[in-house]
């Protein structure tokens, strides 16, 4: 059921007339050591040292390159949080739609759950979605850049 929900705020927010929401429009992250963590994604569980001029968590943890491969298309606010729709061009699976809510105060912690859905080799809609939680964790350590992830695995 919640799959279908989650369809169906795409098709919805695919109809909305653009926004001028930009990436720079998302909450910054407190700078240092954040520590994220998935479990529906075993690909998402790393430590990053996020720094004053690299605290955007889309670009970071949903899509590199969001600012320069991402147009949103609209921004809400929720009782949580914001959710954010955008359309993106992916090298694999070319145009994308994306849609992350997310909620947290960014300072000590953060979650967000990210859905993309493509057209895939079979020429149907796919999707998938997984959600990622986020704490801050102090100073980055000395062998950890910002900008920079250490994987957990």
């Amino acid at each position: 059921m919640k799959h279908m929900s989650r369809c169906v705020a795409l098709t919805i927010m695919a109809l909305l007339p653009a926004g001028i929401a930009a990436a720079s429009d998302l909450p910054s992250r407190k700078a240092g050591l954040w520590v994220i963590t998935s479990k529906d994604n075993p690909f998402a569980n790393w430590s990053a040292c996020v720094g004053d001029s690299k605290d955007n968590f889309i670009d970071t943890d949903v899509w590199d390159n969001f600012a320069s491969e991402c147009q949103v298309a609209h921004t809400e606010k929720t009782a949580d949080g914001e959710t954010v729709f955008a359309y993106c061009e992916s090298g694999l699976t070319g145009k994308v739609k994306l849609l992350v809510e997310f909620s947290g105060d960014f300072q000590k912690e953060y979650r967000f759950q990210s859905t993309t859905v493509f057209t895939g080799k079979t020429g149907q809609e796919e999707g998938q979605t997984f959600t990622v939680d986020a704490h801050y964790a102090g100073e980055c350590p000395a062998d950890l850049s910002v900008g920079k992830k250490k994987m957990a695995r």
